[in-house]
């Protein structure tokens, strides 16, 4: 556990009064930590979004304030004064100032937030602060349906990280909410770059469903307690967030799959990239995953309508060891009830040559489920 750094959670009724569930949480920092940020690149942003963007480019804060079920998110004026509302209720509890509180939201768009139901509960959430890292993470899920916490030591430091996100899940920042803390000693910049550097290949690696959200934050604090390495503080964030971006796939709306779409000879990463992400996003392969059919015109179609420039003679392509197309053509040796045979593990490896260039690029996909249409086709009512 990283030094300062203290977890509360409680049940404040956000979504509905008669709601038991944990919903609201806090995590306090004892002293003033660094702090930087990625959000959601949706023009949609919500409004604790637009405020944490302004606290993370100060550099610093004190304490994150999360609710689920609801977004505050298409809330216009009165979404950010209902945020603020709950950022000055805990601000006055903790006594610190207000724009140390950063506020985070998940759930249902377009509702207010009930910020006096949130104000009510925050007196007995600051009295609750203590260790209990696992009952904050269960205070912000929605969909989920498992915690996800990450933990590494780097030299005398801790980094710790929390995450929530289930559905939703389409990569360009972070396409979650989440918290990593660490005691090291650090400046915002370091942070910054630390964060930017990370999510390139975890959190803007991941789809679940190709919807990207409103409120994606992902949040990165330190104490400022033990000086570390730097390049050292840099792997272990990296490390921690990419365990947290694989929880997220793995526990996808209705996922009974966890596919690694591993894209190899493009002319540049960004470009293995697209093949990658076309790929994981296809909801054709993304069913055919679930039907443990390999169907494997289906991601070489994908491949093709990526938007990147591609001979079809160079691409080969196997799926976990066995080959399945070579030149462009299907393989000599592929065999289908072989193929067949892979498809059945939960975890599936694709693997694609798109040439001889020097790019690669990993991303990892859920299948579509029966489940997931479930989950989402009367998630408000």
């Amino acid at each position: 556990m990283p030094d300062f750094f203290k977890f509360s959670s409680i049940n404040a009724g956000v979504k509905s009064p008669e709601s038991t569930r944990l919903d609201l949480g806090l995590i306090y920092c004892e002293q003033e930590a660094a702090v930087a940020g990625v959000f959601t690149t949706n023009a949609v942003k919500a409004a604790p979004v637009l405020i944490d963007m302004d606290i993370v480019r100060q550099g610093k804060a004190r304490a994150i304030l999360i609710n689920s079920g609801n977004a505050n998110a298409c809330t216009g004026e009165n979404g950010i004064q209902d945020a603020r509302r709950t950022m000055q209720a805990a601000a006055r509890q903790l006594r610190i100032e207000t724009d140390e509180v950063i506020p985070m939201s998940t759930g249902v768009i377009g509702e207010r937030l009930p910020a006096e139901r949130i104000e009510a509960a925050v007196p007995q959430l600051v009295r609750n602060l203590g260790d209990d890292i696992d009952s904050f993470a269960k205070a912000i899920l929605t969909t989920d349906t498992c915690t996800k916490v990450s933990e590494r030591s780097v030299g005398e430091a801790t980094v710790l990280g929390v995450a929530k996100g289930s559905g939703m899940i389409a990569p360009n920042m972070a396409t979650t909410l989440a918290i990593v803390m660490t005691d090291a000693v650090a400046t915002p910049e370091q942070l910054q770059q630390i964060l930017d550097n990370a999510v390139k290949d975890t959190f803007n690696a991941i789809s679940v469903d190709g919807d990207m959200s409103t409120n994606d934050t992902l949040i990165l604090m330190a104490s400022q307690v033990h000086q570390v390495n730097p390049d050292e503080l840099d792997a272990a964030v990296h490390a921690v967030i990419r365990d947290l971006a694989l929880m997220v796939v793995r526990d996808g709306e209705g996922a009974t799959k966890l596919a690694e779409i591993e894209v190899n000879g493009a002319a540049t990463i960004e470009s293995a990239k697209t093949v990658a992400m076309a790929v994981a996003k296809s909801p054709l392969v993304k069913t055919a995953i679930f039907g443990e059919d390999p169907n494997w015109g289906r991601i070489i179609a994908a491949v093709g309508y990526s938007g990147i420039a591609i001979e079809s003679a160079g691409i080969s392509m196997h799926i976990g060891d066995q080959p399945v197309v070579l030149a462009g053509e299907r393989h000599p040796d592929y065999s289908e009830d072989r193929a067949h045979k892979i498809m059945q593990q939960h975890d599936i490896k694709i693997s694609i040559s798109v040439g001889d260039g020097p790019g690669s690029f990993t991303a990892w996909t859920t299948d579509f489920s029966y489940k997931y249409v479930e989950i989402n086709a009367d998630y408000r009512t």
